[in-house]
């Protein structure tokens, strides 16, 4: 069942996370499942907000702060992904 847990969180996080960052702190995916997910979310931010360009807004969209689009928060999540360095062994 913990390997469905992971695959939900990498294919949809905003149902597994509250926010952005907490995708950055879960210690059970790795950098690149971590990287996966926010590009999940990333992807999803961008159309909803083309959606939203459109005349097309999602059923509560603006009413609740949480429900407002968070992609600045998922590309500042990502950028803090790519610059923490990855421990390498020592030769």
């Amino acid at each position: 069942m913990e390997h469905d847990s992971k695959v939900n969180k990498i294919e949809n996080p905003q149902s597994s996370f509250d926010h952005p960052n907490d995708v950055v702190k879960d210690r059970k995916l790795s950098p690149g499942e971590k990287q996966d997910a926010l590009s999940t979310w990333e992807q999803d931010e961008r159309q909803l907000l083309t959606a939203s360009d459109e005349g097309m807004p999602g059923n509560k969209e603006g009413i609740e702060r949480k429900d407002s689009h968070r992609l600045g928060e998922v590309v500042r999540a990502k950028d803090e992904i790519a610059a923490k360095p990855n421990p390498k062994a020592s030769h």
